[in-house]
């Protein structure tokens, strides 16, 4: 009876021996009826109960209409790749990584927002670099090479900055940082892309041609003290003449930058003279010429052209006050403020 139990035991071994092996190798797990039926071993995915969706790779967009053989290309499906790169040619040579979908999607290998995925780099696209075609920069035989550039303005626009005439670059000895002196978001290496923040370029000063300051032709920088530069404005001002009357040289105690020196307000004259802004005599008066009626001699002043009629009532009230003089020195010297006290 052992012998016979042997007999039949042994063949039975011999044949699970012989059972031929799943040709999607030993990781495949899925129940065979999954995709095949007993009709034939023939995929048809009208009929089978297996989804993509439970594999670690989901079929979205062209994936979803691509053949199985198309990535598969052997029936042991462990062996295909979940990275793009395992089925797709990098025709970026490895310059941008093999991350593809910071940039690509399923649906599509065009990009509609590259200015946006650049925004995420470690150089924005602002102004004109966001008009700019990627060729311009990422130069490369196929212009699918986009090799990683240097951020640095110079980097690109060296060129640029040698052949630079109007002003000459190189002779004025100009910084290679471009940023000193023009806009990264500018459109233009014009003036009015100049970065002069140093010196607002506004108002009188928005000039186009930098020549009229910097006058060597050396653009190194000047004195921004307006009298550096208005010298001649000042001592050929006539109506005051600013030299006789010994105006103050710092321009912006009476001016503002508006073009042609207008409005002019001498404010100081409340701090350093008497007070016509403030004080009883705010409202007072129309021009200068109220109390200087000597348009030649602003040194000159009169009281007594609006308090004439007061003399009775102030040598009445003074007839007490030593060296009492109804004049407007006295005046002055005894009410500096233009107040009684």
């Amino acid at each position: 009876m052992r012998k016979l139990s042997l007999l039949i035991v042994l063949p039975l071994v011999a044949v699970m021996a012989q059972a031929p092996k799943s040709p999607h190798g030993d990781r495949l797990t899925l129940d065979c009826s999954e995709c095949h039926s007993t009709e034939g071993w023939t995929f048809d995915s009208s009929r089978a109960t297996f989804s993509h969706e439970n594999t670690r790779f989901i079929l979205e967009g062209q994936h979803r209409h691509t053949g199985c053989r198309a990535c598969h290309t052997t029936l042991v499906f462990s062996e295909v790749k979940s990275g793009c790169v395992g089925c797709h040619a990098d025709l970026h040579n490895n310059t941008v990584g093999h991350d593809c979908a910071r940039c690509h999607n399923s649906k599509s290998w065009l990009v509609h927002n590259i200015t946006e995925i650049h925004q995420l780099s470690r150089f924005p696209l602002v102004g004109a670099h966001r008009q700019a075609d990627c060729q311009q920069c990422h130069t490369s035989p196929s212009l699918l090479e986009f090799q990683p550039l240097g951020i640095e303005c110079i980097d690109c626009h060296r060129k640029d900055y040698e052949r630079a005439v109007n002003p000459n670059h190189l002779q004025s000895g100009f910084p290679t940082d471009c940023m000193d002196c023009h806009r990264i978001d500018g459109f233009e290496w014009r003036a009015s892309g100049i970065n002069h923040d140093l010196f607002p370029l506004t108002k009188g000063h928005q000039l186009e041609n930098c020549a009229a300051c910097h006058k060597t032709g050396i653009f190194e920088p000047i004195s921004s003290d307006c009298y550096s530069c208005h010298q001649k404005d000042f001592t050929a001002a006539a109506n005051p003449s600013h030299q006789q009357q010994g105006f103050t040289t710092q321009c912006l105690d009476c001016h503002t930058t508006d073009p042609g020196w207008k409005p002019a307000r001498f404010d100081i004259h409340d701090t350093f003279f008497f007070p016509v802004f403030s004080g009883k005599h705010k409202g007072e008066w129309d021009n200068c010429s109220t109390c200087h009626a000597n348009q030649n001699n602003y040194r000159a002043f009169s009281c007594l052209n609006c308090h004439e009629h007061r003399q009775a009532e102030m040598d009445k009230e003074h007839k007490d006050v030593g060296g009492y003089s109804y004049n407007s020195q006295n005046c002055l010297s005894c009410h500096p403020n233009g107040t009684k006290k």
